[in-house]
C-alpha cells in the first residue's frame, strides 16, 4: 500500500454521499456499518485535541480516581472492529496504537498520585473506569490476529488487561444491576484474550459469581438510562461466555417486551428514574439490545424498536460519537436482515404487570402524533433484597430508590399529544451523591402527590416546606385496577406510607374522546398527625392563569426543542380548603413551573383527603377558561369518600364517579359474602351504585354506561344492572346458609330514557 490513509480518504468521499441517504431506504446492517465508518474517521481527526484537553484539566475523578478519557477506548474498539469486517489493516494499526499507548497516559498524573487513594497500593491501573474495560479488551481481541502487534506490544497490552480487570478485585460489586454486570462482562473478555494466564481462574470465579445474580434473574433497578447499559453488558457477557441458553428463559424476554411497549411517540423510552431526556448513549444500546431480541426471538416488533429508537437517536444527534460507533458495532452483529419490522397495535395498558414493571401506558397509537401518557408506581420491590441491602450499605445511594430510581412512585412521567411534550420527568442528578436537597430524585421533582407532617406556615414556601435532605423514603406501591372500557381507560395505583402513615391512590382515567385525562388522588390517613398534602405538576411555562386553572406549554428540554402544537390545561375543580400557587423550580438543569394545590390540617385515623386534576391537552388557539368551565363537581351522598365529576364536552354529558374509600360496603359481621349494597351505595346526579368506578355518557335520550366492582346500577330510580342472589352454605362461624350477592367484575350498556333528571 503506497498510502495507508488511502482507503480511509475513500471511505469520507464515500460518507459525505451516503449522507444525504435516509437509513430508511436501506438495509439496515449497511447504514450501521456506514455510520459506524463515519464515526471512526471523525473520532480518529478528533483524538489528539481530545488528549490534549484531558491533559490540560483534573485527571481524576471522586468515583473511581485515576479518570483517563473514554474516547480513545471507544475509538480503538469501533477501529478494532471495523478490521474485522473489512480486513483493512490500517483499522488495526490505529486501534493498536491507541491500544499500546492508553496506559502511558498515567505518565501525566502527579509523582505522588499513587498515595490518594488505598487501592492504589500495587500501582495505578491503566483502566480504572469498568465502563471502559471491555470495549478495550474486545479491541483487543479483534485485532490480536492481525499481523499489526509484534511480541512486545502483545505483552504490553495484556499486561494493561491484567491490572486493570486485577483492580475489579479492590471492588467487586455484584447485584442485579449494571455496575455489576459491566464488571462481569470485562472479567470474561479478559479471560478470552489470556486463558493461560496465572490469575485466570480467580477472573472466572469471579465473573461468574457476579454473572449469577444477572442470569435469568430480575434486574433491582428502576432507571432508562440504566436499563440499556444492564442488558448490553448481560447480551455482551452471554455471547463471551457461551450463555446462550438465558435468552430460553422468560426474564430477558418479559425485558425486551416490556422496553418496548414503554417507546413513546418520541421514537425513544422516557426518562424515568435516572436518565436524560432523550440520551444518545441509552438508545444506541437499545438498539443493540432489540436487535439482538429480534433475532433471538423473530420478532418483527423488536426489529420496529429498534429502528425506532435509531432515528430518534438521529434526529437529535446527526453526527455520533464513538462510544455510540461501540454500541452500534453489536447491533450491526446481531441484526438479522430477514426480519421485517413492525410496529406494536396495543393501545393502553399495563406495562406489563403490577409486580416487577409497575408502569401504566395511556395511549392511541403508535406514531408521532399519538397521545401517550406514563405512570410510574414501581417501589424498590420485593425481589433483589440482599442485592439492594448490599448496596444499600456500601455505596451512598440515600437519596435513590434501589438502584438509580427517584421517589416517582405513581408520578406522570411523560404526557404527550400531536408531538407536543406536555408533562416530563425531572432528569439526572447535578452533583455527587446527588444535588441540593437530592435534586432531582426527590418526590417533590415529580407529578405526584407529595405528603409532609405538620403544618406549613402562612409566609413559607410549598419548596421550602417540602424539602429535606434528599433521603429516599421507602414505600409500598401496588395495582388497584386496571380496566380498557368502551368510552375510557383506567388505572387505580397505590402506595402505602407507613412511615407517614398514609395510604395513597391515584387514579387516571383517559377519555379517549375528545382526548382528556382526570387525574383523582384519593388519601387515607392511617396516622392521627396534622398532615400537609401537595400535588405538584410541572412545566416550563404558564401561558394562562384563571379560576382554579392554569394554561401551560412546554418548548425544549436543555439543547432539545419540541413541537408546540398544543397547550395543556391544568385544572383544579375541587377546591375546598385549599390554596394554589407556582414556585420556581430546576429540573433537568433548566428554570421551571411548580403549580401546586395544596392543603395543611389535622386529621384522625381513617379520615380522607382528594385532589382532582383535569390534563386536557388543547389546540393553543382554545380558550382554556372556556374548556375548564366545562368540568363541575357533583354533590355526592358520600363527601371526600366518592368524587363525582360532570363533564360537558361538544353537546355530550359525561358522568365520572371514583369511590375513594373502597370498605364502606363491607359488613362488619364476619359473613360471606361481606358485601352491602346499602353500605355502599353512593347517590351522585343521576345515578345511585355501589360501583367502585363509573363513567356514563348522556346524548340526547341516549345514555351509555359502564361500571366496574359493583352489585347495582340505578339510573333516575331505575335499575340498569343488578348482582343475582345466590345461595353460600360455607360460612365461617358454621352458621346456617345464607343468601347474598357477589360484586360483578365489570358491565357496559346503552339504554334510551324520556324524562327530566333529578
Amino acid at each position: 500500500m503506497n498510502d495507508r490513509n488511502t482507503p480511509i480518504r475513500a471511505i469520507v468521499v464515500t460518507l459525505i454521499a451516503f449522507a444525504v441517504v435516509s437509513f430508511q431506504a436501506q438495509a439496515q446492517k449497511a447504514y450501521y456499518l456506514e455510520e459506524i465508518k463515519r464515526a471512526a474517521e471523525q473520532g480518529w481527526q478528533d483524538n489528539p485535541a481530545v488528549l490534549a484537553r484531558w491533559k490540560a484539566g483534573i485527571k481524576s475523578n471522586l468515583l473511581w480516581g485515576y479518570d483517563p478519557p473514554a474516547h480513545p477506548v471507544y475509538l480503538a474498539s469501533t477501529l478494532a472492529f471495523l478490521y474485522e469486517e473489512t480486513r483493512d489493516l490500517e483499522y488495526a494499526r490505529r486501534a493498536a496504537s491507541l491500544l499500546e499507548s492508553y496506559g502511558d497516559l498515567r505518565k501525566e498524573l502527579p509523582t505522588d498520585f499513587a498515595r490518594t487513594r488505598a487501592e492504589y497500593s500495587q500501582g495505578i491501573p491503566p483502566l480504572s473506569n469498568f465502563f471502559f474495560l471491555p470495549p478495550y479488551v474486545r479491541a483487543y481481541l479483534r485485532i490480536r490476529s492481525s499481523n499489526v502487534l509484534d511480541a512486545a506490544t502483545k505483552a504490553k497490552i495484556e499486561q494493561d488487561i491484567a491490572e486493570s480487570v486485577d483492580f475489579i478485585f479492590r471492588f467487586p460489586e455484584w447485584g442485579a444491576h449494571n455496575r455489576a454486570m459491566l464488571r462481569a462482562e470485562a472479567l470474561q473478555y479478559a479471560l478470552l484474550a489470556m486463558p493461560g494466564h496465572p490469575r485466570a481462574s480467580a477472573w472466572k470465579q469471579l465473573s461468574e459469581a457476579i454473572a449469577a445474580d444477572n442470569l435469568n434473574r430480575w434486574e433491582v433497578e428502576d432507571a432508562s438510562g440504566y436499563h440499556p447499559v444492564y442488558l448490553h453488558a448481560l447480551f455482551s457477557y452471554a455471547e463471551a461466555a457461551g450463555r446462550g441458553d438465558i435468552y430460553s428463559g422468560p426474564v430477558l424476554h418479559y425485558y425486551l417486551r416490556y422496553y418496548q411497549e414503554l417507546i413513546s411517540p418520541t421514537g425513544s423510552i422516557p426518562d424515568f428514574g435516572d436518565a436524560t431526556w432523550n440520551g444518545a448513549a441509552a438508545g444506541l444500546r437499545f438498539v443493540a439490545v432489540f436487535e439482538k431480541g429480534a433475532a433471538v426471538f423473530k420478532d418483527p416488533q423488536l426489529k420496529w424498536a429498534a429502528r425506532s429508537m435509531l432515528r430518534t437517536v438521529k434526529d437529535r444527534a446527526p453526527i455520533l460519537g464513538v462510544g455510540d460507533a461501540y454500541h452500534l458495532a453489536d447491533a450491526y452483529r446481531w441484526a438479522d436482515e430477514s426480519i421485517t419490522p413492525a410496529p406494536p397495535s396495543t393501545r393502553s395498558e399495563e406495562v406489563l404487570e403490577d409486580l416487577v414493571g409497575k408502569k401504566v401506558v395511556f395511549r392511541n397509537g403508535w406514531d408521532s402524533s399519538s397521545t401517550y401518557l406514563l405512570l410510574n408506581y414501581r417501589d424498590e420491590g420485593e425481589g433483589g433484597w440482599l442485592d439492594r441491602e448490599y448496596l444499600r450499605r456500601t455505596i451512598s445511594v440515600e437519596e435513590e430508590k434501589m438502584h438509580h430510581g427517584h421517589a416517582d412512585e405513581n408520578s406522570v412521567v411523560l404526557l404527550m399529544d400531536r408531538g407536543s411534550v406536555l408533562l416530563h420527568d425531572a432528569g439526572y442528578r447535578d452533583a455527587l451523591p446527588s444535588g441540593k436537597f437530592g435534586a432531582w430524585r426527590q418526590d417533590y421533582f415529580h407529578n405526584r402527590l407529595v405528603v409532609r407532617k405538620n403544618k406549613r406556615d402562612a409566609t413559607q414556601s410549598v419548596l421550602d416546606f417540602v424539602r429535606n435532605s434528599g433521603a429516599y423514603r421507602q414505600v409500598r406501591s401496588q395495582m388497584v385496577d386496571f380496566l380498557t372500557l368502551r368510552n375510557v381507560d383506567m388505572s387505580r395505583t397505590r402506595v402505602l406510607d407507613k412511615t407517614l402513615g398514609y395510604q395513597w391512590d391515584r387514579t387516571i382515567v383517559y377519555v379517549r374522546d375528545p382526548g382528556y385525562f382526570v387525574v383523582i388522588d384519593g388519601v387515607r390517613v392511617l396516622t392521627p398527625d396534622y398532615y400537609t398534602f401537595v400535588n405538584l405538576w410541572h412545566t416550563q411555562e404558564i401561558v394562562r392563569r384563571g379560576n382554579h386553572f392554569f394554561d401551560v406549554a412546554n418548548d425544549s428540554i436543555r439543547a432539545f426543542v419540541f413541537p408546540r402544537t398544543r397547550s395543556l390545561l391544568i385544572a383544579f375543580p375541587e377546591s375546598y380548603q385549599k390554596s394554589e400557587g407556582v414556585e420556581p423550580i430546576s429540573r433537568h438543569f433548566q428554570i421551571e413551573q411548580a403549580i401546586y394545590q395544596t392543603v395543611s390540617s389535622q386529621y384522625k385515623a381513617g379520615d380522607t383527603e382528594c385532589f382532582v386534576t383535569i390534563l386536557y391537552p388543547h389546540d393553543p388557539a382554545a380558550d382554556p377558561a372556556r374548556l375548564a368551565a366545562q368540568f363541575r363537581l357533583l354533590t355526592t351522598s358520600a363527601p371526600y369518600r366518592a368524587i363525582a365529576l360532570e363533564s360537558r364536552v361538544g353537546g355530550k354529558s359525561s358522568t365520572l364517579m371514583v369511590k375513594l374509600d373502597l370498605d364502606t360496603e363491607v359488613a362488619r359481621e364476619n359473613i360471606r359474602p361481606r358485601y352491602q349494597y346499602d353500605l355502599g351505595k353512593v347517590s351522585f346526579g343521576d345515578f345511585d351504585t355501589d360501583a367502585y368506578f363509573l363513567y356514563a355518557v348522556q346524548e340526547g335520550t341516549s345514555l351509555q354506561y359502564s361500571a366496574a366492582n359493583f352489585l347495582k346500577v340505578i339510573f333516575r330510580g331505575k335499575t340498569l344492572v343488578a348482582a343475582l342472589p345466590n345461595t353460600h352454605p360455607l360460612q365461617l362461624d358454621g352458621g346456617n346458609e345464607r343468601v347474598g350477592f357477589s360484586k360483578w367484575r365489570r358491565w357496559e350498556d346503552s339504554i334510551t330514557f324520556a324524562g327530566p333528571g333529578r
